[in-house]
């Protein structure tokens, strides 16, 4: 399965997911830095470094992602504007980094999509069409017709992590998948 790492940072997400079968043939990051350290990395990966708020950056990603038939999404972005290490500012413009992923998800119609960030995720709100809604629900009303929608805040210790970090996780799956994208029991 192809799939599109967005916020990729140095891509420690994707450290094992070509064992099972998961080739990230696209990638997105902002920094320079951390995207040529992800090109050394993954040299196999088309990494496209570039704000993905701009017009030219977001439709090249999605370009190359369409081409590359992408059928997974990853996404983690920035939270530093709803974590309660940051400055928890309601208008911090990186809580809505989060609509770029849902514009992807709409223009490529993967079969699943994995979003990670800090647990505050599900309840941070930003406006939208004109109204302050939380995230979860951004995504239910925009997604929900068209996939299955799995969201919750799990603690890394209780999947092999020896620390405690809880984190919030939303799973999509296309409602005409064979198989539904479900958490695993710990």
């Amino acid at each position: 399965m192809n799939a599109l790492s967005l916020f990729a940072n140095v891509g420690i997400a994707e450290t094992y997911l070509q064992d099972i079968g998961i080739e990230v043939v696209v990638a997105n990051e902002l920094d320079e830095q951390r995207a040529k350290f992800y090109s050394h990395l993954y040299p196999q990966c088309d990494m496209v470094q570039g704000d993905i708020t701009s017009q030219e950056t977001f439709e090249k990603v999605i370009r190359k992602a369409r081409e590359a038939h992408v059928e997974l999404i990853m996404a983690t972005p920035p939270c530093q504007g709803m974590s309660i290490a940051g400055q928890m500012d309601p208008e911090d413009p990186r809580n809505y980094l989060i609509t770029y992923v849902i514009d992807a998800i709409m223009d490529l119609h993967p079969r699943y999509v994995l979003m990670e960030n800090v647990f505050m995720q599900l309840q941070t709100t930003i406006r939208y069409n004109g109204q302050h809604v939380l995230i979860p629900e951004i995504i239910d009303a925009v997604l929900g017709d068209e996939y299955y929608i799995e969201k919750r805040v799990i603690d890394t210790k209780f999947y092999g992590v020896p620390q405690q970090r809880k984190r919030a996780i939303i799973l999509l799956s296309k409602k005409s998948n064979e198989n539904r994208w479900l958490f695993p029991a710990y």
